[in-house]
């Protein structure tokens, strides 16, 4: 009964470890489904921008559209370019569990097909006259019926270990070909992340003759200027609209604290002691700026920090975002909005990590610095609010 009982317990434990295996494949499976579902709907837009540049080419003054198309594209891609390295980094992930399992089915194959040749020898050696023997020399019926229980036992167990050794060579095969498939998935994918790169260049050439064209051209300078004052007052709006639903979402900021267990201080005390958004430096300041080719006074409402791509956004205190947005002038642009009805928008962004409605930390990294939506090469564009009030950001950072 005891070597019964340990078989019993080896092949559980050979099973939960399969289980266990099969979850962690399982869950592999489900993240690459997920990733592959939004590297779709990316290609959707981007096929979608793609159909309306022709359309801008053909129009006179088509050069800014042409740009914006260029530069969500542009911001599309990198995000494209992401989802395919994460999906890679799953995959091969993936393999190296799937190649796990193989040599652990492997060394458990030896180990069950050890135990199956013993317990051949061991039905060699009780032969029939012996097994005859086991039931004629029985001193009892309660002997007798013991020993019928205990054969049939050994010959359930037998057959047992045998379908264990087949169901574990099935395995076997099975995590070959699985290695196998994703062997020639992760080269797919590989040769895809080329090819996507390829196009983010020729994008980015493509950007930088537009902005010859328009840097070298006044009256579309000017009119640019003028979609990143809409852009501006933009900004405004969504503020303003927030905060007709400010109770709302201060409410969702102090569940998250509660939450959380996180005690801060009234963001209105924090004036000098902000931390930066961003390494790096001021390039523009806050308020009225000269624009150096038109001469034309324009109204920068926040600072812009010249950074290198693809360093940390982070963001200054804790709070909810309350929009993750493409404008133009400014490209990709997230705003929070903290506690007192304070607001912080950070543009000019990449690799955001955050969504409308999320709380975030202070400190936490919710992008990266790129050049996106910038003529001036990569910064982050960093504004500050009190409702409807335009802050100057410098005064507030440590």
């Amino acid at each position: 009964m005891d070597r019964k009982h340990i078989f019993r317990t080896f092949f559980c434990c050979l099973l939960c470890v399969h289980i266990a295996f099969a979850d962690s494949l399982q869950e592999y499976d489900k993240k690459i489904e997920q990733n592959t579902r939004q590297i779709k709907e990316l290609d959707r837009q981007i096929s979608t921008l793609r159909s309306e540049m022709s359309k801008y080419q053909q129009q006179e003054k088509g050069i800014l559209s042409e740009l914006d198309n260029t530069r969500q594209r542009i911001s599309l891609t990198r995000e494209k370019i992401r989802l395919q390295n994460r999906e890679l980094e799953l995959r091969r992930a993936k393999q190296a569990q799937l190649q796990k399992d193989y040599e652990r089915a492997q060394d458990e194959g030896v180990a069950l097909i050890e135990r199956y040749e013993k317990r051949i020898v061991s039905a060699y050696k009780l032969r029939p006259a012996r097994q005859t023997d086991l039931f004629v020399d029985a001193a009892s019926p309660r002997e007798f019926y013991y020993r019928i229980k205990y054969i049939s036992a050994v010959n359930r167990a037998d057959r047992q270990l045998h379908q264990n050794i087949k169901s574990n060579m099935t395995l076997i095969s099975r995590r070959r070909t699985q290695i196998q498939q994703e062997a020639a998935a992760i080269r797919d994918r590989l040769a895809a992340l080329q090819q996507e790169q390829k196009s983010l260049d020729k994008l980015q050439a493509d950007q930088e003759k537009q902005y010859d064209k328009i840097r070298s051209d006044k009256a579309l300078l000017a009119e640019q200027l003028k979609e990143k004052e809409a852009s501006r007052k933009a900004i405004e709006k969504i503020i303003e609209k927030t905060q007709q639903d400010k109770k709302a979402y201060l409410a969702r900021l102090e569940e998250e604290r509660k939450k959380r267990e996180v005690t801060e201080a009234p963001f209105s005390s924090k004036k000098g002691k902000l931390p930066w958004p961003a390494y790096g430096n001021i390039v523009t300041e806050f308020g009225r700026q000269v624009h150096p080719v038109l001469g034309t006074v324009t109204e920068n409402s926040g600072i812009d920090i010249k950074s290198a791509a693809g360093n940390a956004v982070r963001a200054v205190s804790d709070g909810m975002v309350v929009t993750v947005t493409w404008l133009r002038g400014y490209g990709n642009t997230i705003i929070v909005m903290h506690d007192n009805s304070y607001y912080t928008v950070y543009s000019h962004v990449d690799n955001i990590s955050v969504i409308q409605g999320e709380y975030v930390d202070s400190g936490q990294q919710i992008a990266s610095v790129s050049s996106d939506g910038s003529m001036d090469g990569t910064l982050l564009h960093f504004e500050l609010w009190q409702e409807q009030e335009k802050l100057n950001p410098r005064s507030w950072l440590r």
